[in-house]
């Protein structure tokens, strides 16, 4: 029994152990494996953070490379879980580069950066340097990022920028922008809102052609819809300025043109060149040079090449005034186009009365900006004047004092030239049925073509001759003809005026009258004038007479009047007077009613005529005659004095003789009788 029972079979335990330890082995290696590995990746993680900035460094400037970026550099300061920090970063030469910007911090998520996104990003400061020439503009080592897809691939949140600077260097001179706002990707180029939507914009002292000018700054305000401007551009950039002033000087320094802009609106657009619109409305300029001003400006300029200069204008509204102390001309309004070049601008004017709107000129011309010098031809009328509307001497001042109440029309062309402080001008003018007052008479019916030398002031060669149709100065002339010069200094020299008059001529041989002087003299000539001709042209009732007179009579017009002192005409030859007039009736008997019987078929040998006083008041006439009536005493020679005291007018309407302008002297001897 105990054989069987100690003959029961009992497992090998001798293999137990070697089967358990090489599982347990096994087990243990799982766990170091992964141990190891838990320790590499947290050794590679340790390594990865204390090398971050290494790292993350080396990935931008490969990154910044595949864009095309040659000649860059940045300072990576710090780069965590969610956000990063650059604290410098420069695109082009170290000393002067093309882009700087300072202080960027950029917000990020883990999952974000693994989809290539950016929450956002803040820039301290933003300094941007180009340049432009006649070929566009120039971006230099920034070119690359046009191309980049608005960011290299990276979608980007809002970039604020707290300070933006940018400088444009033209061959002209340089512009600056200073602001402030927001960059957000669009599309694959960037929308920028300006803080307030506005940026400060100075200019340096720009050469344009032969002109400089001077440094001003002003703000600059987009006025597109949404108040963003888009780079690339994809359309215009709209935008308005405050006040701007403006001075252009030449190059040797004097102003040619002080402008104040109340504010400027514009629209620029960027392609192969830089196009720009400019608008203005009430703007202010003063030419110094030329003593000229222009007001209340409302004025378009279009430059299809800004850096060229080269463009369009178009003035829409504008008043010219002189600015000289003797006045040359009266306000005027302008409106008209033209073009522009760096050198130079042309100019189609339409010339109006600033105080009767009457359009009074066009005016073609050009204006250099290099040397101040131009020229123009201003073609007039007809301009048609009347005393309740234009008058000449309210346009051109210095005629004032020579001409009023003007009528008819006139027409003319003149050529005006100016450089720097002097202004010269020569005209044709043709004057047709014009009618004016001076200080001494009317003048009507005056017609011809006049030369003028000079225009400021108004100065003619000599010989210049008009028709008159009627000169009323006391009395009437009629049908005349006007020889003359403008003599530089308002004085219109008469060299010959003739009428014809009574059968013989009236002339005015000499004299200048000066515009505002209380004395000036001249003197009128009387020759061959027919004593009937003369007899019915006084219109005396009941007589007549044959014979023929001359003589002079001296005028001189003191303060407007006409005063004749010591004018005398004589007859040339025997003739016969006679008068039965009613002066007869009034005279009774005595020597009055022996005179009025002489003189009724009075034979005169001398007759003297005397006139003495102020023609358009009390003028004294004394005819003397010598001579008999061969009916009365058989032909005694009597020596007749006859004074009246009267205006001319009065004795050209009507003239008699009457007992008390008779003085008789009987019973002196004629001579030859």
């Amino acid at each position: 029994m105990v054989d069987k029972g100690w003959s029961k079979k009992v497992p090998d335990v001798s293999k137990k152990p070697d089967e358990s330890g090489k599982k347990g082995r096994l087990r243990w290696l799982r766990r170091s494996i992964v141990l190891l590995l838990l320790v590499g990746g947290f050794a590679a993680v340790t390594y990865w953070w204390s090398e971050r900035l290494a790292l993350v460094d080396a990935q931008i400037r490969m990154a910044l490379t595949e864009m095309g970026l040659v000649d860059f550099d940045f300072a990576l300061v710090d780069v965590g879980l969610r956000n990063a920090r650059v604290e410098s970063f420069f695109v082009g030469d170290p000393v002067r580069p093309t882009l700087q910007v300072e202080d960027i911090r950029v917000d990020y998520t883990l999952s974000g950066l693994l989809e290539q996104r950016v929450r956002s990003i803040e820039i301290g400061a933003v300094a941007l340097s180009l340049s432009a020439d006649e070929s566009g503009l120039d971006l230099g080592p920034l070119l690359p990022l046009l191309g980049g897809g608005g960011g290299g691939g990276f979608q980007t949140g809002p970039m604020s920028v707290a300070s933006f600077t940018a400088a444009l260097d033209l061959p002209q001179g340089a512009v600056n922008v200073d602001g402030a706002g927001v960059i957000e990707q669009a599309g694959t180029g960037y929308r920028i809102t300006p803080t307030g939507g506005c940026v400060d914009v100075g200019l340096s002292k720009l050469r344009l052609g032969g002109i400089v000018l001077d440094p001003f700054s002003t703000q600059v305000c987009t006025t597109s819809v949404d108040g963003d401007v888009y780079w690339p551009p994809t359309s215009g950039i709209a935008f308005r300025t405050e006040a701007v002033p403006l001075v252009v000087r030449s190059d040797l320094g004097g102003t040619l043109l002080d402008a104040q802009f109340k504010a400027l609106q514009a629209n620029a657009v960027f392609d192969q060149r830089i196009g720009l619109q400019l608008g203005t409305k009430g703007a202010e300029f003063s030419l110094a040079a030329q003593s000229l001003s222009i007001g209340n400006v409302d004025f378009e300029i279009a430059f299809d090449d800004l850096l060229s200069l080269t463009g369009q204008w178009r003035l829409t509204a504008g008043r010219l005034s002189d600015l000289s102390e003797a006045s040359r001309f009266a306000p005027l309004e302008i409106v008209g186009d033209g073009g522009v070049t760096a050198d130079s601008t042309s100019f189609d004017l339409l010339v109006s009365d600033a105080a009767t709107f009457s359009l009074l000129a066009s005016v073609d011309g050009t204006h250099s900006t290099v040397n101040g010098r131009g020229s123009s031809q201003v073609v007039a009328g007809p301009l048609i004047y009347s005393p309740a509307g234009l008058q000449p001497q309210a346009l051109l001042p210095t005629l004032k004092g020579l001409l009023t109440n003007v009528e008819g029309s006139m027409s003319g062309t003149a050529n005006i030239n100016w450089r720097p402080g002097v202004v010269r001008g020569t005209a044709d003018v043709r004057l047709d049925d014009l009618g004016f007052s001076t200080e001494a008479a009317r003048i009507d019916g005056v017609r011809g073509d006049l030369t003028f030398s000079d225009l400021f002031p108004p100065r003619t060669t000599e010989g210049q001759r008009l028709d008159v149709g009627t000169v009323e100065a006391g009395m009437v002339l009629t049908d005349g003809a006007v020889t003359f010069s403008l003599n530089g200094s308002g004085g219109v020299v008469v060299e010959n005026a003739a009428w014809p008059f009574a059968g013989g001529t009236i002339t005015l041989s000499s004299g200048v009258i000066e515009p505002g002087a209380s004395e000036q003299s001249f003197e009128l000539a009387v020759d061959e004038v027919d004593l009937s001709a003369f007899i019915n042209l006084l219109a005396l009732d009941g007589a007549s007479g044959t014979g023929v007179i001359s003589g002079r009579i001296p005028i001189t017009i003191r303060d407007g009047d006409p005063i004749i002192a010591g004018g005398v005409l004589t007859a040339s030859e025997p003739g016969q007077l006679s008068y039965k007039g009613g002066g007869t009736d009034a005279v009774g008997g005595g020597q009055g009613a022996l005179v009025f019987q002489a003189l009724e078929d009075f034979q005169y040998t001398g007759l003297t005529l005397s006139l003495e006083g102020n023609a358009q008041d009390r003028l004294t006439l004394k005819l003397n005659l010598e001579g008999a009536n061969p009916g009365l005493y058989d032909g005694y020679p009597f020596a007749i004095n006859i004074n009246t005291e009267a205006s001319f007018a009065e004795l050209l309407r009507s003239a008699t003789l009457g007992a008390n302008a008779i003085d008789l002297i009987r019973g002196k001897g004629v001579t030859g009788q």
